[in-house]
C-alpha cells in the first residue's frame, strides 16, 4: 500500500529562555563531534580523548557540538513530536499503548501515569521508537497509520543519531579505554537487526500544584539510564539537573542546536566502573518558564541485545585496574552474587528489560539515607530523592520571611 503524503506541520516554537540569572549551572566539557574524522570516524585527536575521558570518569555528562545537522533540522524533528502528541487521537494512543510490563520494552506510546514517586503518578508522556520498529510489519503493529507518512524522517533521524553521533562517541571512549578504536562500535553496530536502541519524543505535563508540592518539584526521580549513551537534543526548559562529584545537583543550560550526552549502566558495567553512569532527574522550570510543556528528544543508545555486561577486564588494562579498584573498595565485583547463585551475568538486552520493566514500579524500599533502593540482577539500583535546588533568591527570601516570622 503507498504511503501518504506527510502531514503539513505546525512549526515547533522553542519556548523562551530563563531570565533567571541566579541559577546554579553545571559546569560541563564541551566536545566538537568535527574533530572526529576519518570514513569510520576512528581519527580521534589524542586531546580529545584526554577531556572526554576525563569528564566521563568524573562527571559523566558533557555537552556536543557541530554534530552536523542544521537547526532547522531539529525543529523538524520538534514539531514531528509536537505533532505526535498534539494530533494523534487519543484512542490511537491507546491501542499502540506499549505494553510495558509485559515485553520491557517502552516501544510505543507510553501513558501518563504509568510510574508513580511516593504514589504520586508521573505526568510524561512518550512515544519511543526501537530500533527494530521500521519493518513493514513492525510499523503496522506498533504505529498508528497518523504517523506512517513521517516514519521514513524519523527513521532516518534514527540512523543519523547512531551511525555518526553515537560512532564518533563509541570511538572516543573506545580509545580512553585503551580498546582498538572500533571495539565498542562492533558492540553496537546493525542496531536495525541486534540491537535495542529507542528514539523518544516526550511531552512532559505540568502536574497538579499539589502533587507538585508533594514532591518537591521533581517530575522525574533521580536515576540513572540503564543503557550504553544517551543523547538528548538540547531545549530551552530548564529542567534537567546533574547530580555532580560534589554531591550538589546543577541544572544543565540550554545551548541552541546542542546535544547533552550521558552515559548509562551498560557503559559503567562494561567499564569496571571506570566511566560513570550519570545520576540526573527533572525537575520543575524557573517560574518565568512555568506556563510552557516541555518537549523533549533523546536517542538511548544500546550495546547489541546479547553483548554481556561483564567488565571487559581481558581486553583493557584500564578496566582491569579500574575493576580491580573497585572490587577493593566494595568487596566484590558487579556480577558475583549472580554467579554465585549459578546464573549468567545479564546481557545488555537482559538488563534493558529488567530496569524497564521494574522502573517506577515502587518495588524499591527506602534507605536510611532517603533515597529508594532495589535490587536488580543482584544490583543495588538507587531511586534518588530530595527537593529541586531552588533559585539562590527565593531561599534567602525565604529566610528573611523566617526571620520576620519569629
Amino acid at each position: 500500500m503507498p504511503v501518504s503524503a506527510p502531514p503539513t506541520l505546525d512549526p515547533w516554537i522553542p519556548p523562551c529562555p530563563t531570565r533567571e540569572t541566579d541559577l546554579e549551572w553545571a559546569p560541563l566539557t564541551t566536545l566538537d563531534l568535527s574533530l572526529i574524522t576519518g570514513d569510520d570516524f576512528t581519527n580521534v585527536p589524542s586531546s580529545v580523548v584526554s577531556e572526554v575521558g576525563q569528564a566521563f570518569s568524573r562527571d559523566g555528562f558533557i555537552y556536543a557540538e557541530n554534530h552536523g545537522l542544521s537547526w532547522s533540522q531539529v525543529l523538524r524533528q520538534f514539531a514531528i513530536g509536537q505533532y505526535a502528541f498534539n494530533s494523534v487521537s487519543e484512542s490511537d494512543k491507546a491501542r499502540f499503548k506499549a505494553d510495558i510490563l509485559s515485553t520491557g520494552s517502552f516501544v510505543g506510546y507510553k501513558e501518563q501515569g504509568h510510574w508513580k514517586l511516593n504514589g504520586v503518578k508521573d505526568r510524561i508522556e512518550q512515544l519511543n521508537f526501537g530500533s527494530q520498529s521500521f519493518t513493514e510489519e513492525n510499523k503496522k503493529k506498533q504505529f498508528p497509520e497518523s504517523l506512517h507518512s513521517l516514519l521514513p524522517e524519523i527513521q532516518e533521524f534514527a540512523r543519523f543519531n547512531h551511525a555518526v553521533i553515537l560512532r564518533k562517541i563509541l570511538s572516543v571512549l573506545s580509545l580512553v579505554l585503551k580498546l582498538p578504536v572500533d571495539y565498542l562500535w562492533n558492540l553496537s553496530k546493525e542496531p536495525e537487526k541486534k540491537g535495542l536502541d529507542l528514539l523518544r519524543y516526550a511531552m512532559y505535563h505540568t502536574p497538579d500544584q499539589s502533587d507538585d508540592e508533594k514532591l518537591g518539584g521533581v517530575r522525574l526521580q533521580g536515576h540513572t539510564d540503564f543503557n550504553s549513551v544517551s543523547i538528548l537534543w538540547s531545549q530551552p526548559i530548564t529542567s534537567l539537573e546533574v547530580l555532580m562529584p560534589d554531591n550538589q545537583w546543577r541544572l544543565v543550560k540550554h545551548r541552541d542546536n546542542a546535544l547533552v550526552i550521558n552515559l548509562g549502566d551498560a557503559m559503567h558495567f562494561i567499564s569496571g566502573g571506570y566511566l560513570k553512569q550519570t545520576i540526573h532527574r527533572v525537575v520543575a522550570p524557573p517560574q518565568d518558564q512555568a506556563h510552557y510543556t516541555r518537549l523533549g528528544i533523546f536517542y538511548f543508545a544500546l550495546f547489541n541485545d546479547d553483548v554481556s555486561l561483564e567488565p571487559l577486564e581481558e581486553q583493557s588494562q584500564v578496566v582491569r585496574q579500574a575493576y580491580a579498584q573497585r572490587k577493593k573498595i566494595e568487596g566484590a565485583g558487579f556480577w558475583d552474587a549472580v554467579k554465585a547463585k549459578g546464573e549468567k551475568v545479564p546481557t545488555a538486552g537482559d538488563w534493558e528489560r529488567l530496569r524497564v520493566k521494574a522502573y517506577g514500579q515502587q518495588h524499591a524500599k527506602k534507605a536510611q539515607d532517603g533515597h529508594d533502593v532495589e535490587e536488580i540482577a543482584g544490583q543495588k539500583v538507587t531511586g534518588y530523592n530530595g527537593e529541586r535546588v531552588k533559585p539562590k533568591n527565593q531561599f534567602v527570601g525565604q529566610q528573611h520571611a523566617s526571620i520576620r516570622a519569629n
